[in-house]
């Protein structure tokens, strides 16, 4: 898929080549000014190729190509240019300034398309910063090294670029020359090989106070600064974190329902099938009015909790937690090992590699199964196995249909611990257990008490009732505290169960030490929940508290010393793509039954 930019003023072409690229299978970006072309460039730094019109509203085409071609970063971005005036003076211009091609209007599909496919193997980006590929063979690193290459030199050039700004009226102050030679030497850590010119002609223009070409120069930087940000998704495609290519859920058609085997523990099953779709106070003020004291008292959650941990699934989401924590000591051998002995598990996992990563891996022999582990990483290969192996033990029969739950559980998993990468956290792989076990509070009612659940469930659907609330009326308590004492009885550490308890609100965290973890777990929660959601709305209001500059989690993330990567909005975006590969991964697994 490649991305286009159409810089043109009438909303009727606009529409019509957005048309033709969708119909294509690209992404279209549209602008009606240069300015407004300009902010575009800055949110997405590499486009393959620029649309441009040669009369705008109020300015020309090559005015705003002119500008493109004074910024270092974009001497090369392929520019085709139509128009309906073909004046010798006006095609001298263009051609003088550089562009693929020239074409007089009305527009046509077939050279729009192959236009684009010219200006896409031209590959303009690589002659201004080396591919993930190249550098990656360059130096030796892994996809996981070069994302926090690509991390460190973002955020270490946002912070020069700050003192550059404030120092740019005192130019023998040291702080200013540091700031320079710093932008100098992170571009070039990353295969940016012009910045030497760049930086040299700021310089010069501080001495010669050109405040003007001081801040073109800044611009370029800035231009710089958006391709690492964008080489940070691709190497999250390169890592398997992001699928490289749409992914679509193919949901299996449910099953009718069979009469279940296994008895609900207070409640007849049938009685919970029934009322699991309808109000509760429908059925009168009396039976709602019974609620004001706990179904369940805590010493029967107690006794529930002690029932339910030696029985599957949860044997296998301790074993799974375990072997999460233990992912240090792990080798590669042991991990290949396990896949081996996991049924079903390596042509799932066969699938999954070649949809997201678009290459055909060989999983036929323990040699082929290391190779790719080596690439995806232990810790990553540790986290879809352990999902794998819970998967493999959920029982297969009950009353109430947990296939979402349990996606859920396992997409928050993956995604938290693909959030742990991409900021550059240590131990992700804790976040992997942490995320397992983030609901398993809601998993102890479902599975250790479905009828009690079930009507938790129906009360639920009134607008004024929260979850959480009726699950305190019912249980005593609701599943965030359930899941504590679930994982208390287990002796999983602390930080698990803190993780568990107040992942829902992470800033009433006591323990600094754990904030970040929760909030990681909170996040994957909210974005779970947004790639699954049933209707648009419910995903829309989801992400749009996320992109809330102050929401909470990027605040307590900052305070804790956590360097986001991208601005808030860049950054949501990002996670989105992150969760929406995670929750395609996880129904993956649960669907094969692997």
């Amino acid at each position: 898929m490649a991305k286009v930019l159409v810089v043109e003023d009438d909303r009727l072409s606009q529409k019509v080549l957005g048309r033709v690229f969708s119909n294509a299978g690209h992404e279209t970006l549209t602008a009606g000014s240069s300015q407004h072309a300009w902010q575009k460039l800055q949110e997405h730094v590499l486009v393959d190729m620029v649309v441009l019109d040669n009369q705008l509203e109020q300015e020309w085409g090559w005015q705003f190509l002119r500008m493109l071609r004074s910024n270092p970063a974009y001497k090369g971005l392929p520019v085709i240019v139509y128009t309906a005036h073909t004046e010798r003076s006006s095609i001298v211009r263009y051609v003088e300034l550089g562009v693929q091609s020239l074409h007089v209007k009305p527009y046509q599909s077939d050279v729009i398309l192959a236009e684009l496919k010219k200006a896409v193997d031209t590959k303009w980006a690589s002659q201004v910063m080396e591919t993930p590929e190249v550098i990656c063979a360059r130096l030796g690193l892994t996809p996981a090294d070069y994302g926090s290459v690509l991390a460190i030199a973002s955020r270490s050039i946002e912070e020069s670029l700050a003192a550059v700004r404030k120092n740019v009226m005192s130019p023998n102050d040291p702080r200013l020359l540091m700031a320079l030679a710093g932008i100098s030497q992170q571009c070039r850590s990353v295969g940016i090989s012009v910045i030497d010119g760049v930086v040299a002609n700021i310089k010069k223009s501080i001495e010669d106070q050109d405040i003007n070409a001081v801040f073109d120069g800044l611009r370029s930087v800035e231009a710089f600064l958006g391709m690492i940000r964008q080489r940070m998704l691709e190497v999250m495609k390169m890592n398997g974190a992001v699928a490289r290519s749409p992914l679509t859920l193919d949901t299996p058609k449910a099953e009718p329902a069979k009469e279940s085997t296994i008895p609900a523990a207070s409640f007849e099953s049938e009685y919970a099938r029934d009322i699991i779709n309808k109000p509760l106070w429908q059925y009168g003020p009396i039976l709602k009015g019974s609620f004001l004291r706990p179904f369940v008292t805590a010493e029967q959650l107690d006794t529930i909790i002690q029932s339910v941990v030696s029985t599957q699934p949860f044997t296998s989401i301790l074993e799974a937690l375990t072997l999460l924590q233990a992912t240090p000591n792990t080798s590669v051998a042991d991990v290949v090992k396990m896949m081996q002995e996991t049924p079903g598990f390596l042509p799932s996992y066969k699938r999954i590699l070649e949809r997201i990563t678009g290459t055909d891996q060989a999983l036929d022999s323990p040699n082929s199964i290391a190779k790719v582990v080596g690439q995806e990483g232990v810790a990553k290969s540790l986290t879809l196995l352990s999902v794998a192996r819970i998967n493999s033990c959920l029982p297969k029969t009950g009353p109430l249909n947990l296939r979402q739950l349990y996606a859920h559980t396992f997409a928050a998993s993956i995604t938290a611990f693909e959030i742990g990468r991409l900021l550059n956290l240590a131990n992700n792989y804790l976040l992997s257990a942490a995320g397992l076990a983030h609901d398993s509070g809601r998993w102890l009612f479902a599975v250790g008490e479905p009828g009690v659940f079930a009507i938790a469930l129906a009360i639920s659907e009134d607008d004024s009732l929260t979850l959480t609330g009726v699950e305190e009326t019912l249980f005593g308590v609701d599943h965030h505290e359930a899941g504590k004492r679930l994982m208390a009885a287990t002796s999983q550490p602390y930080l698990i169960q803190t993780a568990v308890a107040q992942h829902n609100d992470p800033a009433k965290v006591e323990n600094a030490d754990f904030v970040v973890t929760a909030t990681v777990i909170h996040l994957a929660h909210l974005l779970s929940q947004a790639s699954m959601a049933s209707s648009a709305v419910e995903a829309k209001n989801i992400l749009a508290k996320l992109r809330e500059p102050n929401y909470v989690a990027w605040d307590l993330l900052k305070k804790h010393n956590v360097a986001l990567p991208f601005e808030t909005p860049e950054l949501v975006d990002t996670l989105v793509a992150i969760a929406n590969t995670s929750n395609w991964t996880a129904h993956q697994i649960v669907n094969s039954g692997a």
